[in-house]
């Protein structure tokens, strides 16, 4: 159909993956880990008719998350192609590989997964998980729980940095349990999720149907608990669901952040409960984990990397696996579309140029502003309001100037965080402030120095 883009055209393919996939970088830092993995990178663009721009979500939930923010998404989909859009979005599961061999260390699925089950990746088994002294006592519980689910560690409650396996562990045990014990009844599904089936409950009256669904489990795999924090009514459910399964012998494996006793505000009863079983911690990686994990991540690339260029990665990225990972993706790309052999040196340059932009990618609207207004002596109200005293229009105008400059986030989303203006406004505080900046020493100081200090990660 004439002005329509299909996948199946090679054009429309590279135009609308390089769109999406941008798109999911703009919106990576605005969405929960859990939720992302599962419901935004399994959706792909499928088609473009006039402004109307389909996406296709992997299961009917992770259609419903989509619309759920499908005002931040048309945002970074207009932003990356450049025009205005109108979304679509239609339940369209991605197509099974023709080879019929299943992943590294995925066994054959026997079991049976939960209709609210969060989909689930197929790399994150236990055989593509590395193990260090960091992680070593998480990844044992998880694999004793795996092999005798109710029986071993009930609850086992994980819990460390973004980034450090939590997921790929809770995920690796509900693959295993699928392929080896034949009917046992798996979910797996994030905090975020677990409220949303609560409140939907709630509002369309089907409390005892969602108490049933989740209490017909057998092994319950909740990632990310630290989303239920302040929630009460929800809390309480989740109190009631713990419990059900628990005193009936089921499996229960939890996932946070932070500690059970930093769960403030969580009230004693349910901190007792996951205290109750076995608590692991999982802590960034060491350097020989690192370097094992690299070389892991070459191999899965097809890409051979010298070992003292891997080692330069592992001593400059030291945080989380995930970070890891995409600082070796960077260089690879880097040296691909340069044609540069890989080296030390290089590794080096570009790796300190990546995190440089992660800390700009990782930064956030709330945080330029709370900067930006301690700078100069105002409120982060007075940067969203409309009130338009001299010093305080400089100063919503400087933190909406580093906004656009430090984070890449489209002008619309800005405008959203600054009292819900249009992306022209925005545009326009960037061009005043600019050419302040030309005439304005102080001034081009005090930005400079903000910029710095955001930048560094001084916030």
């Amino acid at each position: 159909m004439e002005g329509q883009l299909h996948l199946g055209d090679d054009d429309a393919l590279v135009v609308l993956r390089q769109a999406w996939e941008k798109s999911l970088a703009l919106l990576a830092p605005e969405i929960n880990k859990p939720s992302f993995e599962s419901f935004f990178k399994t959706a792909r663009p499928l088609s473009i008719h006039g402004p109307l721009v389909t996406i296709g979500a992997a299961s009917e939930l992770a259609k419903v998350f989509l619309e759920k923010y499908s005002e931040l998404i048309k945002t970074a989909v207009e932003a990356t192609l450049d025009r205005e859009i109108e979304l679509a979005f239609v339940v369209a599961p991605a197509d099974k590989p023709k080879s019929s061999s299943p992943p590294k260390g995925t066994p054959k699925r026997e079991g049976i997964i939960s209709p609210i089950s969060e989909p689930l990746n197929e790399k994150y088994v236990f055989a593509n998980f590395i193990v260090g002294p960091s992680n070593r006592l998480a990844h044992a519980g998880c694999l004793a729980v795996a092999k005798k689910p109710g029986r071993a560690y009930n609850p086992l409650f994980l819990y460390g940095g973004s980034g450090l396996g939590k997921t790929h562990l809770l995920q690796a045990i509900a693959h295993y349990t699928l392929g080896n014990h034949p009917r046992t009844r798996v979910a797996y599904v994030s905090g975020e999720t677990f409220t949303y089936h609560y409140v939907s409950a709630l509002r369309e009256h089907r409390s005892e149907d969602f108490r049933r669904k989740y209490r017909n489990i057998d092994v319950w795999l909740v990632d990310d608990i630290q989303f239920l924090v302040g929630k009460e009514r929800t809390k309480e459910e989740f109190f009631h669901t713990f419990n059900a399964l628990y005193q009936t012998g089921k499996q229960v494996v939890i996932s946070s952040d932070r500690a059970p006793k930093d769960l403030d505000p969580v009230e004693e009863r349910l901190i007792s409960r996951f205290e109750s079983g076995l608590v692991a911690d999982i802590a960034p990686p060491d350097f020989e984990t690192r370097l094992a994990i690299l070389q892991d991540k070459a191999d899965a690339e097809g890409s051979r990397v010298p070992d003292e260029v891997l080692a330069a990665v592992a001593r400059l990225i030291q945080t989380n696996v995930r970070a890891l990972e995409g600082a070796l993706i960077t260089l690879l790309a880097y040296s691909s579309l340069m044609k540069s052999r890989v080296t030390p040196s290089l590794a080096e340059q570009i790796i300190h140029r990546y995190l440089i932009e992660k800390k700009c990618t990782e930064l956030t609207l709330d945080a330029v502003q709370r900067t930006v207004a301690q700078a100069f002596g105002v409120t982060v109200d007075d940067l969203c309001n409309s009130r338009r005293r001299k010093d305080l229009v400089t100063a919503r105008h400087v933190a909406m100037y580093l906004s656009r400059e430090l984070t890449g986030f489209p002008l619309a989303v800005i405008g959203k965080a600054f009292g819900g203006r249009d992306h022209a406004t925005i545009a326009y505080a960037c061009n005043r402030i600019k050419k302040l900046l030309e005439q304005d020493e102080s001034l081009k100081q005090t930005v400079e120095h903000l910029a710095d200090d955001l930048k560094s990660g001084r916030y």
